[in-house]
């Protein structure tokens, strides 16, 4: 789904202009037009409406309109989440979810008195609401909202993480039971939590305040999903101190290992835990290091990593893994910002991993849930590729095409390894006619043309071949 879904249909239009604008920050009126689909009236009636409306709530950002172009200013203290609410507070079905996670429930001629709106409208926009929330596998029923008490809160998460003003984080992070609950992750995990990482415990701890509340959460499903987990040395570590994460709040017993099953389904794919936390975790095995072992094959398959994997990249993967396995659905902010079709995540890059992920992640369904969380994900996954290709993680590949017998060609690559001081980026392996290479060793008299540089071997390798290979390499 996207943020406009949940908007009014003005100031939904509106929103979609100014996604479009943050992305082409001048353009000519004509392509707003086509790209858009309103008209020349409607067009302008939207700017107009969006100036006014950034005056009134003293939002720094102004669209000019001069000789048939456009061009956004926005100044340099305006945050994205400002924006953004501007164009949801007076959204009915944004009003309505912010109602059922402060009450729980609500009584359809009560919230409509409140909303000023009749039954029958708040009927249809509930209908409207249920349509988008299936993404999620939760919907509104009879007052309440249904489904798996994870994505109830995952789902808010996504939203709040959007729309949240700074004023809110700070007074989350201001509560001493925030305080307490970051002090104890930061023992158990043996680090500090970087600031991004405290405000995203913060929210995802007021959420899950509030939902506390609730009777008769659904926990059946990710108890199911995280079978495995539950003989984590980590989590029994985590469980030990539950009174600590919920402190002032009363949990019945019963209730005990469904909330830290979320809490821990919620840690293990946000980017909360330290990178050898996640390892020391995954290291146990568990449904999602399997998918992280399936998804580094299908990666090595199509030439993506050597035989060494930087940790970070690692951890980046388990991220990606552990959302798809742990979660369903995303709500993308603008139909633009992740819009793979019309251009690459980042424009540098000289090879397009566009067409490769497709056939990666067409080997592993759970990557293709049919949700917006399929488009974020791959385009985090596409990031992570343009990562690899522009640090040092770009490995050197060299094949080794000898005539001579198994036992020397493994001694040579050993004798070659260690020369190299076994450097992390750099794989040496057998030729094979299928692959891409970096450079080519050989002692075959003729070799087919290549773009790959070649080195002939003379005879045995010696220290003369190996200072001239490293130079080949290195230069």
């Amino acid at each position: 789904m996207y943020l406009a879904d949940l908007m009014e249909k003005s100031e939904a239009g509106q929103f979609i202009v100014l996604a479009y604008l943050q992305q082409h920050s001048t353009s000519n009126l004509k392509a707003v037009i086509s790209e858009t689909e309103f008209s020349k009236a409607t067009l302008t009636k939207y700017i107009s409406l969006i100036n006014d409306k950034t005056i009134e709530e003293k939002v720094d950002l102004t669209i000019h309109l001069q000789d048939e172009t456009l061009s956004l200013s926005i100044g340099s203290d305006t945050k994205g989440r400002d924006i953004r609410r501007l164009f949801l507070g007076n959204a009915v079905k944004y009003q309505i979810l912010n109602y059922l996670l402060y009450h729980q429930q609500f009584l359809a001629h009560q919230l409509a008195q409140e909303l000023m709106i009749s039954e029958a409208t708040l009927g249809r926009h509930i209908s409207g609401l249920n349509q988008i929330l299936s993404e999620f596998d939760i919907s509104i029923q009879n007052g309440r909202l249904k489904g798996p008490e994870h994505q109830i809160r995952y789902f808010y998460f996504c939203l709040f993480r959007k729309v949240w003003s700074s004023q809110d984080w700070e007074k989350e992070l201001q509560k001493p039971e925030r305080r307490q609950e970051v002090a104890v992750l930061e023992e158990l995990c043996g680090a500090q939590l970087s600031q991004g990482q405290r405000l995203d415990l913060a929210l995802w701890a007021h959420i899950t305040q509030q939902r506390l509340r609730v009777n008769a959460c659904q926990f059946q499903n990710i108890e199911q999903k995280m079978q495995g987990y539950f003989e984590n040395i980590f989590y029994q570590r985590l469980h030990r101190r539950t009174s600590d994460f919920f402190a002032g709040q009363h949990i019945t017993l019963s209730q005990e290992d469904g909330e830290m099953m979320i809490f821990f389904s919620f840690l293990l794919s946000h980017r909360i835990l330290p990178l050898h936390t996640m390892e020391y975790i995954l290291g146990f095995g568990g449904e999602i290091a399997s998918l992280i072992t399936q998804l580094i094959q299908e990666m090595r398959g199509q030439d993506l990593l050597g035989d060494y994997i930087e940790d970070q990249v690692t951890y980046e993967l388990s991220q990606l893994c552990a959302r798809v396995f742990l979660f369903k659905g995303y709500i993308l902010q603008d139909k633009y910002k992740h819009d793979l079709e019309l251009r690459h995540p980042y424009l540098w890059s000289e090879y397009d991993y566009r067409q490769v992920a497709d056939t990666i992640f067409s080997k592993l369904p759970i990557f293709q849930q049919g949700t917006s969380l399929d488009k974020k994900v791959l385009w985090e996954w596409l990031q992570l590729m343009e990562y690899i290709a522009e640090n040092d993680g770009q490995v050197i590949k060299i094949g080794m095409d000898l005539t001579d017998s198994f036992i020397v060609v493994s001694r040579m690559t050993a004798i070659l390894r260690r020369y190299l001081e076994y450097n992390r980026f750099i794989t040496i392996e057998s030729y094979d006619l299928t692959r891409n290479y970096d450079l080519i060793i050989t002692n075959n008299p003729i070799h087919q043309t290549q773009q790959v540089p070649i080195y002939y071997l003379k005879n045995d390798l010696d220290l003369e071949d190996l200072a001239q290979i490293r130079h080949m390499i290195f230069h």
